[in-house]
């Protein structure tokens, strides 16, 4: 397993590695993972957490870390071209060098460490999650070398419906999709995590459909859940962790914004009402609040360790979700097996459709408007009220989206292939 987002590293991107590394081991796979020794700190979040018991783990170090380089080089442009009263809208040092991404110094020693690692033990499968995109080219030149079967696993899409096109030169968004392509073509295994992107993927590459799977991002049932637990915070709590997208966009925020008016109809103050925030962004988070006048509602915070987020999760009343169009955010699955419903500022799509599946006190809000963000806050203000929300499905939830079972698709789909190409050969 090809893994950069791996423990000690902390940030949600770690979660569906630690998941698969953990139950593949469970069900009798004999799993090793090589993930980054010298993470590039502007990205990525050092934590204390160990690697699941049992899997072993191996660092590779990183040559270069480009992000602060590269950072300070567009800078520099970006003054310069300011002076000439000129405004870009790329960054032109990202754009040429950070190709696919701003993490290839990883690339060298990890190759060489893992056909060492092949030296000493006989694999059969190359498992590589991206991003970093450019860890689909680990694989690759793994591959190359072994001869060994290689599953891709896009926890996000590269440029399929996504918005990290944005910032990013036409002709360095077709190097992009050169690369994505090759990807695919080179990956006898191909896993995205939503149905939506991998029907995107199908009609974009309908040569490759046999070889393209979806695997959702679930929840680790082993954490303790206790369905009939009630105790909620005193004050009336919506929560949020991770990063909150979108914190500088000029267009009206519809939460702050609801939130806002819901202040100026004295319905909610600081004694009845919080917003709880954990994650990087904390310091942003109480920037937009203040520039909505919601700041006395607001309680912050940097990232706190995962079990005790979804402690905080539990006891809120609502969890806030907003995702970018194209993904399926890992929040989405943790809400419902702990019983708490959402709030959700969202597109119509998948998302919708699951909570709509499993949370049936949660509220769906499609459109930007704040006036109905507020109306849903009043409701389900009223509703706990009165214990009028009704309980998410979590058993039926758990069936289809606990880690575990997700973990068991991904062996049937990596048998399923091992099986074929042993046929082949015979």
């Amino acid at each position: 397993m090809i893994c950069y987002y791996f423990p000690p590293l902390q940030d949600v991107g770690a979660r569906r590695s630690i998941a698969f590394a953990k139950y593949l081991r469970r069900h009798s796979w004999n799993c090793r993972v090589v993930s980054v020794k010298n993470p590039d700190k502007n990205y990525c979040s050092l934590g204390k957490e160990e690697p699941p018991e049992g899997v072993q783990t191996e660092y590779s170090k990183s040559i270069l870390n480009l992000s602060g380089i590269i950072g300070n080089l567009d800078a520099i442009v970006l003054r310069i071209l300011k002076i000439a009263g000129i405004v870009p809208k790329f960054r032109l040092f990202y754009n040429l060098i950070c190709i696919p991404d701003l993490f290839i110094g990883w690339i060298p020693l990890t190759v060489l460490k893992c056909l060492r690692l092949f030296k000493k033990t006989n694999f059969d499968i190359i498992y590589v999650s991206c991003s970093p995109f450019s860890s689909a080219l680990i694989g690759i030149a793994l591959k190359a070398f072994t001869k060994k079967t290689l599953a891709i696993d896009f926890r996000d899409p590269f440029t399929i419906n996504t918005p990290l096109n944005q910032g990013l030169l036409k002709s360095r968004i077709k190097i992009n999709r050169m690369f994505e392509s090759y990807f695919i073509k080179k990956a006898d295994i191909f896993i995205v995590n939503t149905d939506d992107t991998k029907e995107a993927y199908e009609t974009e590459f309908p040569h490759s459909r046999n070889k393209i799977f979806a695997i959702h991002n679930g929840f680790d049932a082993d954490y303790k859940i206790d369905k009939n637990n009630r105790e909620k915070f005193e004050k009336f709590t919506i929560i949020y962790s991770g990063d909150f997208y979108f914190y500088s966009q000029p267009f009206i925020d519809p939460f702050f914004a609801g939130c806002k008016l819901l202040k100026t109809k004295e319905t909610i103050n600081r004694y009845n009402f919080q917003f709880l925030f954990y994650g990087d962004g904390a310091y942003k988070i109480n920037e937009l609040s203040a520039r909505y006048g919601v700041q006395d509602l607001v309680s912050s915070h940097q990232r706190v360790p995962y079990e005790n987020l979804l402690i905080s999760l539990s006891k809120s009343h609502l969890q806030l979700l907003r995702i970018v169009k194209g993904f399926l955010s890992t929040k989405l699955f943790e809400g419902i097996p702990l019983n708490v419903p959402f709030l959700a500022t969202i597109p119509h799509g998948e998302a919708e459709r699951i909570i709509k599946e499993f949370s049936p006190g949660s509220y769906i809000v499609t459109e930007e408007k704040p006036d109905v963000v507020a109306q849903a806050i009043t409701d389900a203000m009223q509703a706990y009220k009165i214990n009028g929300i009704p309980d998410n499905l979590i058993d039926r939830f758990l069936s289809r989206f606990s880690r575990e079972n997700l973990t068991l698709k991904l062996i049937d789909i990596m048998e399923a292939k091992l099986n074929t190409l042993d046929t082949l050969k015979v």
